[in-house]
């Protein structure tokens, strides 16, 4: 699933430029009204902010330019400013998309372990209380569940392990692996189908890119405490949307697979009996995919 998303990624539209260039002018405001009113001691010597920057401000200020000329410098320093922001949230946004949808790196193994076997007795707690049950009752402790995984916990996150629940629910109905499969499936899919996975990760990177932001806002607070607020805000935001916009898009790359898999078969040379893949009509599909000898 991870390398559909890389896949998917490559074809983002650049209008995705306003995401980034935009709130980074509302954070070079908040760097600048953090300048302006002072905020928390840099060094432990009352020197604050606004201190700090007051050289650079009487430099510019004291140079004899033209009034145009000035203006147009300092709106080419703020937007300078604002896409360089713009471009650390993207890292860092990047950085967040690591940590929410895995693998973790080598490094954080330790901890991804341990958050790993807390959600797995979590879930398995849950799914033993469905034991007997049945109604509504059954429903309400399967959704319970399924908030912390549609299947037994894998990864550290309720993200991660919803992207390989995609991959191995089509495995298991019809035998066809999703990392070798999807670049051929992209292929025969109709506009539509096309369209609405683009925009389902679109959705996805926008709230990542959110999530950017707020880690930006608040390391901000260092300097101004009132941006920690507007971080912890945009945060929650983002992190909410996040886990919405990777169901969508995990639901999506399914529901390709359950409309047009047999479209891949047939445009591959594959017998379809009925129009309807099967495990071995998939287990066929993903060995010719892998260039198996």
């Amino acid at each position: 699933m991870n390398g559909i998303l890389t896949e998917l990624g490559r074809r983002l539209p650049d209008r995705l430029l306003a995401f980034v260039v935009l709130p980074g002018l509302l954070y070079v405001g908040g760097l600048l009204a953090a300048a302006s009113l002072g905020g928390v001691s840099l060094d432990g010597t009352g020197r604050t902010v606004g201190h700090a920057v007051a050289p650079i401000t009487t430099a510019v200020g004291s140079r004899p330019t033209p009034a145009g000329l000035s203006a147009a410098l300092l709106l080419a320093v703020v937007v300078l400013a604002a896409a360089a922001a713009g471009l650390a949230a993207q890292a860092v946004g990047a950085a967040v998309d690591r940590v929410w949808t895995g693998p973790w790196p080598g490094w954080a193994e330790r901890v991804a372990g341990r958050w790993t076997a807390r959600r797995t007795r979590a879930w398995e707690t849950a799914d033993q209380l469905r034991s007997g049950t049945t109604g509504a009752e059954l429903d309400a402790r399967t959704a319970r569940r399924d908030r912390i995984g549609l299947q037994r916990p894998s990864g550290p996150t309720w993200m991660a392990d919803r992207l390989r629940a995609a991959d191995s629910r089509v495995w298991q109905e019809y035998g066809i692996d999703l990392a070798v499969s999807w670049a051929r499936l992209w292929l025969v899919l109709p506009d539509t189908s096309r369209a609405a996975v683009r925009s389902a990760r679109e959705r996805l990177t926008a709230t990542m890119l959110l999530a950017g932001w707020a880690v930006l806002y608040a390391l901000l607070g260092a300097l101004w405490w009132p941006a920690v607020l507007v971080g912890a805000v945009i945060g929650v935001t983002a992190w909410r949307r996040a886990r919405a916009a990777v169901d969508t898009l995990a639901e999506l790359v399914e529901a390709v697979v359950d409309v047009h898999g047999h479209e891949l078969a047939t445009a591959v040379g594959v017998p379809v009996p009925n129009q309807r893949v099967v495990p071995p009509v998939g287990h066929v599909l993903t060995e010719r995919f892998r260039k198996s000898s």
